[in-house]
């Protein structure tokens, strides 16, 4: 029964944190490249704390068989945690480069498909780049091509910058 009740707490909260986690390191300079880091570092603490605990875990011959899948499952929860951790631990250590006004340059709508969100993106030029800046449907509405938007820099020591939209809610 704790196994059971400890690999769904894992499985589900796993999920959870994940998708809180990737909510809030969207509009990283490289989202992708700090999702796949810390997920796998996440699997790789999972895996190892299965290890750790098969000896505790296995009763039976029957169990011993599958737990390789209860190690992946359970791994979820980890991948999840590590991916909110480190977006956490990367906003606590990022300093605020600068605020300022912006101009967007163009705006986006990406409709997806079945189950797959839309994207309202603003394309803004910061310091002669570009970037595309993930918000929300409202906040997109209220912009067009060629105003000014407030946004902030941050920069990571871990490599990681980000830029918000404070006003993007």
């Amino acid at each position: 029964m704790v196994i059971v009740t400890g690999l769904f707490f894992s499985l589900f909260g796993g999920i959870v944190a994940a998708v809180v986690g990737v909510s809030y390191f969207e509009n990283y300079n490289s989202p992708y490249l700090f999702g796949f880091i810390t997920g796998t570092l996440g699997l790789i603490a999972g895996l190892w704390v299965t290890k750790k605990l098969k000896p505790y875990v296995v009763f039976n011959p029957k169990i011993s068989e599958s737990y390789s899948n209860l190690a992946i499952l359970f791994s979820v929860g980890f991948i999840g945690a590590f991916m909110l951790a480190g977006q956490y631990l990367n906003s606590a250590m990022s300093t605020l480069v600068k605020c300022d006004r912006f101009a967007v340059t163009a705006k986006e709508f990406q409709k997806k498909g079945f189950r797959k969100p839309e994207l309202y993106i603003l394309i803004l030029n910061v310091e002669g780049i570009e970037y595309k800046l993930i918000c929300t449907h409202n906040y997109w509405r209220t912009i067009s091509a060629g105003e000014s938007v407030n946004a902030c820099i941050y920069k990571s020591p871990v490599g990681f910058d980000y830029i918000t939209l404070p006003d993007n809610r």
